[in-house]
């Protein structure tokens, strides 16, 4: 990592692009950057998918089996990352950040009442090979056709075994499965008058790349992956989310990408050739 005098001012920018699902390593302007494939990741040790999709996955295969469910493509969510140090080094690549459903619009998403199936992919970078880093799912069925919350829950336990966190409101059941970073199985924190966490509070709500820390692997209670589901009733509807995330992966990912970024960021610059 830069010394604390070195640490480099940050621009992230992102824009949609519609560009064909394939390799992620996307094709770079001139003068541009690209990182380079240095860490093999492992296959996860846990059970937890979201539609036979879970982190770890090379990204072509997830889109694959999501566009099979879905009976269309995904749409390419790409940006532009830019890291520039206090000197005037910069590293500036194009990335792959992830996939979404086409057609899920703010209307549809949140006044309407229409069924939907709406399937978010969050991507590494090629660092760490382009394999998935977060699966979300957001499916609204109309209330004769969805479970009841009960019915759900006994679903995932016989799946994945009792919850490490629940959480009741009204009209809305909530539960949380979690691993500490050995990928083990975090116990139920139980119930009570006080709120009680399977997992630190603040971790990152994506798996997308950032240079700096999102969350500190060392603190207490950190957890090494969460697979959360909640159940949502309303008169007419029923509405479930499923959000599977690898904080593990993610860290790692941002350790093998920062130390290609770092390298270039401290590198002796080399005289421009521009006509003064």
């Amino acid at each position: 990592m830069l010394p604390p005098h070195r640490i480099p001012a940050i621009a992230l920018l992102t824009f949609l692009a519609a560009a064909a699902a394939g390799a992620q390593s996307l094709p770079q302007q001139p003068g541009y950057d690209a990182f380079q494939h240095a860490v093999v990741v492992e296959p996860r040790p846990y059970e937890f998918e979201i539609l036979g999709v879970k982190p770890g996955m090379p990204i072509d295969e997830a889109v694959r089996l999501i566009e099979e469910h879905l009976g269309k493509e995904l749409s390419p969510l790409d940006g532009t990352l830019q890291i520039s140090s206090p000197d005037g080094r910069t590293f500036r690549t194009e990335l792959r950040l992830g996939y979404e459903t086409p057609g899920i619009t703010f209307f549809l998403h949140n006044q309407d009442d229409q069924p939907f199936d709406s399937l978010k992919l969050d991507v590494s970078t090629p660092a760490s090979g382009s394999v998935v880093t977060v699966v979300r799912r957001e499916v609204r069925l109309s209330a004769s056709d969805g479970p009841d919350g009960a019915s759900l829950l006994a679903q995932l336990e016989d799946l994945y075994g009792e919850p490490s966190e629940t959480k009741v409101s009204p009209g809305t059941n909530s539960w949380l499965w979690a691993t500490d970073m050995d990928y083990s199985d975090i116990a139920f924190v139980g119930g009570g008058p006080e709120p009680r966490y399977a997992c630190v509070r603040g971790l990152p709500d994506n798996g997308r790349y950032s240079y700096e820390a999102p969350f500190l692997t060392g603190g207490p209670n950190n957890c090494g992956a969460t697979f959360g589901v909640s159940h949502r009733t309303s008169a007419t509807t029923v509405t479930l989310n499923f959000r599977l995330t690898d904080y593990k992966l993610v860290d790692q990912d941002r350790a093998a990408a920062n130390s290609q970024v770092d390298e270039k960021l401290t590198a002796t610059a080399a005289p421009s050739d521009m006509k003064l």
